[in-house]
């Protein structure tokens, strides 16, 4: 941990995509940066809050693909196959952090599932 110049240690982290990631977002031509992190975003993809409609943000493209089908499920208006997108990590906190990323409120970032397991395991 570096220090930063007002005396509080600071923090970082180095952020490491799993391999499926990366070859998932190879799919989309993405060309990630070092230490960035692929997301999937699927159209139409939404999960009811308090504060109103989340954007989920996955990690893995298939746990987007899943939700959307569990979604889909009691929903036939939507398209039979999600329509997924790909986005990277770095671009979204940027684009946040610059004030140009609209509903960022509504984002939330969520893990894979088999992390997720792991963790409800050790609870």
């Amino acid at each position: 941990a570096n220090s930063a110049e007002n005396g509080t240690p600071r923090k970082s982290y180095r952020l490491v995509p799993s391999k499926a990631a990366i070859e998932q977002a190879k799919e989309f031509g993405m060309n990630l940066k070092e230490n960035d992190i692929p997301l999937f975003v699927a159209d139409r993809l939404a999960f009811a809050s308090p504060r109103g409609p989340q954007l989920p943000l996955f990690v893995d493209k298939s746990d987007c693909a899943f939700s959307y089908e569990r979604l889909r499920g009691g929903k036939q208006n939507l398209p039979e196959q999600p329509n997924i997108r790909s986005a990277s990590l770095l671009d979204e906190l940027y684009s946040m952090e610059k004030g140009t990323r609209a509903g960022v409120a509504q984002l939330a970032f969520y893990a894979t599932a088999e992390d997720v397991a792991k963790a409800s395991e050790l609870l």
